[in-house]
């Protein structure tokens, strides 16, 4: 028969600090009910809603801001695109329908439009002259052309202290068929 005896011994002053420092650790990751109770909660975002040519979009503003910097921005609806990028930069609903008019009347969102007597090409329907005053060549990236096209509402028609830009083109639109 064999006989075994284990010897068993026990520093409690180590495990006693071991314990207290994984107690610690423990409570830096777990926040006190008190703690959550003092603190305000974030209020929601509001999120709107837009019925376009071909899609209806809901959305809030960082949802649109996180979609137009996702990969699949490349795959988006041209009027998606510019709607989401007027509303993620803090435009009304009432400049975007504005702005809507005026490109839906130009081109129907359409990237590749090209008017042949013209030369007017995009979304915007810039002139080749237009696209040369900006320093960049003709694209049929939609997102280029819409940030193109709202840069040369923004500086034509509207101001700092005047942010309906989007508006104005719409009404000088109204009476000359042009912007």
């Amino acid at each position: 028969m064999l006989n075994i005896r284990i010897n068993f011994q026990v520093d409690l002053k180590k495990l006693g600090a071991k314990l207290a420092v994984f107690l610690i650790a423990i409570s830096h990751l777990v926040v006190p009910p008190t703690a959550q109770a003092l603190t305000t909660p974030a209020k929601p975002e509001k999120s709107v809603t837009v019925s376009l040519t071909y899609l209806k979009v809901t959305t809030t503003k960082s949802e649109a801001k996180a979609a137009l910097a996702s990969d699949t921005v490349k795959y988006f609806d041209a009027e998606a695109l510019a709607f989401l990028t007027t509303y993620s930069d803090g435009w009304d609903m009432k400049e975007w329908k504005c702005l809507q008019n005026i490109w839906q009347k130009e081109s129907h969102f359409n990237p590749k439009a090209k008017n042949m007597s013209s030369g007017a090409y995009g979304i915007a329907q810039f002139m080749p002259s237009t696209w040369g005053n900006y320093g960049v060549e003709k694209t049929a990236e939609a997102k280029l052309q819409i940030k193109y096209g709202l840069r040369y509402i923004y500086k034509r028609y509207g101001s700092a202290s005047d942010p309906n830009g989007a508006c104005n083109a719409w009404a000088f639109w109204q009476k000359n068929r042009w912007y």
